[in-house]
């Protein structure tokens, strides 16, 4: 015999929502973060991690990382961000970074990157920033993920609306945040020495100084220097410098004000045809085509 229904309770009414002051208008946000171009995937170990990473030098897209399993640092602009588990950062276009001292090879990385067609402003001050995701930016995230996995592209482009609901909250969150002060902890042991001594070598661009005076302001050896930069952040110091400065001449050609000769400077180069070499090496294009193929003429 099936059990008999319960009875539910009878609820007064309630007027929850007032009538609005306006009948045309209504809540917007102008130039609001509108994304498009959406790709998720995942990292499961350090060599993949650090390997897609420089194969993807000229990186236009913005890129929000969600550590899943095995906390790392994430160097931005020279500046170590201790990721644990759970936490998100947010690159920008062109933005230089790199991954320092993960702590194990197994690992789980997850990866949105998407473009946007509009509300770059509001993603402004969301970068150098370590992100902590509340239940509603989890409840988004687990929502584009599911979208994503479905592998249909009609539910997938769901994401999208996602997407853009995710970044504006959590850019409320880094609002809220920054009204608060607080003292970040400073990274201890070997994410110190990495952030000082890339630190170091983006000031030697700026400053003209060769590997072997980073290495005598670094308090160490030119050997000992090279050696143990690889064996953190598995590239050389020669590559990073090299990524440093094509990051940094992306990033300055999109500046219309700027001639070639201006960037070429600013990169640490003392001639236009040196920079013109060394931008036709990395990209097989000339600092023109370059700037060309960023939106600028």
């Amino acid at each position: 015999m099936n059990p008999r229904p319960r009875k539910l309770p009878m609820l007064k009414p309630q007027r929850l929502i007032s009538d609005p002051p306006s009948y045309y208008h209504g809540v917007d946000l102008a130039e609001r973060v509108v994304c498009r171009n959406v790709l998720l995937f995942e990292r499961l170990n350090k060599s993949t991690l650090q390997q897609k990473h420089l194969a993807n030098r000229m990186h236009h897209r913005y890129v929000l990382i969600r550590v899943q399993e095995t906390s790392g640092v994430v160097s931005v602009d020279g500046k170590g961000l201790k990721l644990g588990v759970g936490d998100c950062l947010l690159i920008a276009p062109y933005q230089f970074h790199s991954y320092v001292d993960v702590e194990q090879d197994d690992l789980r990385w997850t990866f949105i990157t998407f473009e946007v067609i509009q509300g770059q402003q509001w993603l402004q001050g969301m970068g150098h920033k370590v992100l902590k995701l509340d239940s509603t930016a989890r409840a988004y995230w687990d929502e584009i993920v599911a979208f994503w996995i479905s592998g249909k592209d009609f539910i997938r482009s769901q994401v999208l609306p996602s997407l853009d609901r995710l970044l504006m909250h959590l850019r409320l969150n880094v609002i809220n945040m920054d009204a608060v002060p607080s003292v970040a902890p400073p990274l201890a042991g070997q994410h110190e020495w990495i952030t000082r001594v890339e630190g170091l070598i983006i000031q030697s661009i700026g400053e003209g100084w060769n590997l072997a005076e980073v290495a005598r302001r670094a308090k160490i050896s030119e050997r000992h220097l090279r050696t143990r930069f690889e064996a953190a952040m598995g590239i050389s110091l020669r590559e990073y410098r090299t990524n440093y400065q094509l990051h940094r001449a992306i990033s300055l050609m999109r500046d219309a004000q700027l001639s070639l000769s201006d960037v070429a400077e600013l990169c640490g180069f003392n001639s236009l045809s040196s920079f013109s070499r060394f931008v036709r090496h990395q990209t097989e294009l000339s600092p023109r085509e370059l700037r060309k193929s960023l939106g600028r003429v």
